[in-house]
């Protein structure tokens, strides 16, 4: 089969598989990241330390040496609708991936492409969306493929906004597959996303400090305030954050319409705070735990309890 001819049966694949779109890079085009990442540290040196993860993504070369090219698939979480009890305190993007339900059809999707990949006799490596055991930057990787834009926020955008998932497989076959991105940048003057981020982590355009967000602190962090910032900065999220994305006028979608997300509605009234501090911790980790995607281990499962109370007291205050 000619590189030609791989590159568009793999995209054909990807699309028969229920993803969106799908794009195919060289291996050469991850090499840029190494400067995204120095020049995010260099603006925010405190979050050297937590960057650290990343820069394994600068060495993708010398650690899978046999890897020629890089597939990114995207998935648009806004085919499906979202309780409206659980916006402003769950992230989205966490609670509508489908690595959380191993049985949904999403998922099977997911394994069935991989299935064709080996069967076309490519070596493989990926599918990861989250966690450090990632093997590419799949935001840049996305852009570099031609499949959407960074935004101010620094999320990935297509035209349906930021709310994506992302998978990315390093395979041994030189092809390429670019798709061509033509959105508008944000507009010069629109401060929204940094409005919207309470913990100011968005210190300016395209610029985040990540020990400042929510997401990290309601997660990672297990629902600690560092001492930089204060209870109320944390408003309604229990595990992670969506303020940004929701305020970008990029991202106006109505969430109550859509495909129902398999499991979520058993489990809505469970992740109501007053519920999240009454559940015993086997009934958190076997209904809560995998919806956070690897963002909260079961051994941190105190982490949503002490988010869930932060809630309910930051609910208090804003009432009185």
């Amino acid at each position: 089969m000619s590189t030609n001819n791989l590159a568009q049966s793999i995209y054909q694949k990807a699309i028969e598989c229920g993803y969106e779109n799908c794009g195919i890079i060289p291996i050469s085009d991850l090499d840029g990241y190494k400067d995204n990442l120095n020049e995010r540290m260099a603006k925010v040196p405190q979050s050297a330390q937590l960057y650290k993860n990343a820069e394994a993504f600068t060495h993708i070369r010398e650690r899978y040496p046999w890897a020629k090219s890089a597939v990114v698939c995207i998935t648009w979480y806004g085919k499906f609708c979202y309780p409206e009890s659980l916006q402003g305190r769950y992230a989205k993007s966490y609670f509508l991936s489908p690595e959380s339900v191993p049985n949904c059809t999403e998922h099977q999707d997911e394994l069935r492409f991989q299935e064709w990949m080996t069967e076309q006799g490519l070596r493989w490596e990926g599918g990861e969306k989250y966690g450090s055991t990632r093997n590419m930057p799949l935001r840049h990787a996305a852009v570099a493929a031609g499949l959407g834009t960074f935004r101010k926020n620094n999320f990935f955008y297509t035209e349906k906004g930021s709310y994506y998932g992302l998978e990315g497989y390093l395979i041994d076959e030189e092809c390429t597959y670019k798709q061509t991105c033509s959105i508008k940048a944000c507009a010069q003057n629109c401060t929204l996303c940094q409005d919207a981020c309470k913990t100011h982590a968005l210190s300016a355009p395209y610029t985040m400090n990540p020990m400042a967000c929510v997401s990290f602190w309601t997660t990672f962090g297990q629902g600690k305030i560092p001492p930089f910032l204060e209870e109320r900065q944390f408003e309604n999220w229990i595990c992670g954050c969506d303020a940004c994305q929701d305020a970008c006028p990029h991202n106006r979608h109505d969430w109550s319409n859509g495909e129902d997300f398999s499991g979520l509605d058993e489990i809505t009234e469970l992740l109501q705070p007053e519920n999240i501090l009454n559940a015993s911790d086997d009934v958190l980790c076997e209904k809560v735990i995998p919806k956070t995607v690897a963002h909260i281990p079961p051994e941190q499962v105190n982490t949503l309890r002490i988010t869930a109370a932060r809630m309910l007291r930051n609910s208090v205050t804003e009432s009185a």
